[in-house]
């Protein structure tokens, strides 16, 4: 186990520095343009500053919002600086407003390009927080479209003032009001209205969504090797032993959703698989022995760090909860003690290669047994193998 935890203490350190995140790009700084490269986070949150080099050999600086008023790095990250009114009314259930109209707040934001044409569609995120803005004419000002949660009469109601605010608009190519009475606030609705009317006005229109991170998800088969320790103990006979280390196997099925940010570098996962646990032995005159065959449940969080296209290293970290399946026990002498449902904790770290894998993944010890005196420590390190199905 000590072995197992010390190499993936060492893999961290390895995989952090393999990878490749400056890109070629631009900041404007008083109206002038510097061709750079730039460190592409795929930011979640809106910037209020960038990393940049000259060349690849360069020292890395950094620019503030105070500095610059646009950047755009690989031709999809492309933001826009406003000092601008931002609706800060609380989003959360139980701090909602009694107040319908938007509580406003002037700040200098970098708002980040969705769909660039005659209208400009704009988002703006600071963790759960969401809002949408556009411009037109010149596009030196931005204005929020007002979409706000609010209580009265003790329900929850809606001010949906961007659906007003875009009819009129966007009226003058003859669209409806009910085409936007059903409009949701939401990303996937908004780029495609602003696409469509962009469109239908024969002016030039970007989407810049294409190119940005989307969120996906791969379905793996991991079958693997597991290598178990298992200790019986009897806090009042002092009764103690340790079954010798034992090689079983898995066989699971993984599900993982890539994140839509920071370069899809991170994911979460649920992995259940099956695993088979036999083992048996003798204390002076006493039998022992252990069958612990059982459905392990964890869910996690992963981090990518890219090689290539291709290649990546990666480390995760997971809540396990074990799940027995049919006669799972612990004998000592006469004693029958049932294994019980379990939770610990997992560490692990691998290489990805397109579609396959491979992972060093330790399971933490943990009791699987619930008796007042006896207690049953259980840990595995397993060498599990990935094929991704889609």
């Amino acid at each position: 186990m000590k072995k197992a935890i010390a190499l993936l203490l060492l893999l961290c350190p390895v995989i952090t520095f393999a990878q490749t995140t400056f890109q070629p790009g631009y900041f404007i700084e008083k109206g002038n343009k510097t061709e750079c490269l730039i460190k592409n986070l795929a930011w979640k949150n809106n910037p209020e500053s960038i990393e940049y080099k000259l060349t690849e050999g360069d020292e890395i600086k950094t620019k503030t919002i105070n500095e610059i008023s646009e950047f755009n790095v690989n031709s999809a990250y492309k933001y826009h600086r406003f000092t601008t009114n931002v609706d800060r009314s609380p989003i959360v259930l139980d701090k909602l407003s009694n107040v319908k109209e938007p509580e406003w707040k002037k700040e200098t934001v970098l708002l980040k390009i969705l769909v660039e044409g005659e209208i400009t569609l704009y988002q703006y995120e600071d963790n759960n927080f969401i809002k949408y803005f556009y411009s037109t004419g010149d596009h030196t000002s931005a204005e929020q479209l007002i979409y706000k949660e609010y209580i009265k009469d003790g329900q929850i109601a809606e001010n949906n003032m961007y659906r007003q605010q875009l009819y009129n608009i966007m009226k003058g190519n003859g669209s409806s009001m009910s085409k936007f009475e059903k409009l949701r606030y939401r990303k996937d609705s908004l780029v495609k209205l602003f696409l469509d009317y962009n469109g239908s006005k024969g002016e030039q229109v970007t989407d810049l969504t294409k190119k940005q991170n989307t969120g996906s998800l791969n379905l793996k088969i991991t079958p693997g090797a597991t290598f178990t320790s298992l200790n019986l103990n009897n806090g009042i006979s002092n009764a103690d032993f340790d079954f010798d280390s034992k090689a079983g196997f898995r066989i699971g099925a993984e599900l993982e959703y890539i994140m839509p940010f920071n370069n899809n570098k991170w994911s979460l996962f649920v992995d259940p698989n099956y695993q088979s646990y036999s083992n048996s032995g003798n204390k002076g005159t006493q039998e022992m022995k252990a069958e612990y065959n059982h459905l392990e449940l964890p869910f996690g969080v992963r981090h990518y760090m890219f090689l290539n296209e291709n290649a990546k290293f990666f480390i995760d970290g997971a809540y396990v909860m074990g799940i027995p399946l049919g006669d799972a026990f612990l004998q000592y002498s006469g004693s029958i003690l049932t294994v019980e449902k379990n939770s610990t904790i997992a560490l692990g770290a691998g290489f990805s290669y397109k579609q396959y894998s491979i992972e060093l993944r330790h399971t933490f010890k943990h009791g699987i047994i619930d008796y007042t005196f006896w207690s049953g420590n259980y840990s595995s390190t397993g060498i599990i193998l990935g094929y991704k199905l889609l």
